[in-house]
């Protein structure tokens, strides 16, 4: 199931018309939340060209002077480390074609006082469960992450609900072009 759905998004994802005023319009609506204004440090990731972009987001945080944390794959049992950035030219290659921060000149991310985590998925249902690359990293990092979690997602990618298993973990939040869902209570 979780397979199938993997497929169809991905193939949904290919034919999105006006990506790049959709996917600004979804950045738009997050850096203008209390979510990010109220943060301290972001954990974001390099998208993949057709994830929604998220240079906007990484940009105005580092304009913005706030902690800017990026994931490192550690190994292929869904370990990663986020690691500080000061500028998109400390990043290189990393795991699945993903930019990455250098190792060797970005420090890992220890604490702050309030973070907020930005997540990639495929799709998300209404009570903040998502589909994504089936690899379970960002299941595994939000199981021990206690700060506030974020989803980026079109309007048309949201489901009433998605099948999820005991290690699937949700995030506080989904971001669309249109709208911020809460998804705390469900």
């Amino acid at each position: 199931m979780k397979n199938d759905l993997r497929k169809k998004y991905k193939q949904l994802r290919k034919g999105v018309q006006s990506k790049k005023e959709l996917d600004t319009a979804i950045c738009l609506n997050f850096l203008q939340s209390d979510l990010y204004k109220n943060a301290d440090a972001v954990l974001c990731y390099c998208s993949l060209p057709d994830e929604i972009s998220t240079d906007l987001i990484i940009n105005q945080a580092l304009a913005d002077g706030k902690i800017l944390a990026l994931p490192v794959c550690t190994d292929s049992n869904g370990n990663m480390n986020f690691y500080i950035i000061n500028s998109p030219d400390e990043l290189a290659l990393g795991s699945f074609s993903v930019m990455e921060p250098n190792t060797d000149i970005c420090v890992p991310f220890g604490t702050s006082l309030s973070p907020v985590c930005v997540v990639p998925a495929l799709c998300f249902d209404k009570k903040g469960y998502r589909i994504g690359y089936g690899k379970g990293y960002y299941d595994k990092f939000l199981k021990k992450f206690t700060s506030v979690s974020v989803g980026l997602c079109y309007n048309d990618f949201i489901e009433d609900s998605l099948p999820c298993d005991e290690f699937d973990e949700k995030v506080d939040f989904i971001i669309t072009q249109s709208n911020i869902l809460n998804c705390k209570g469900g």
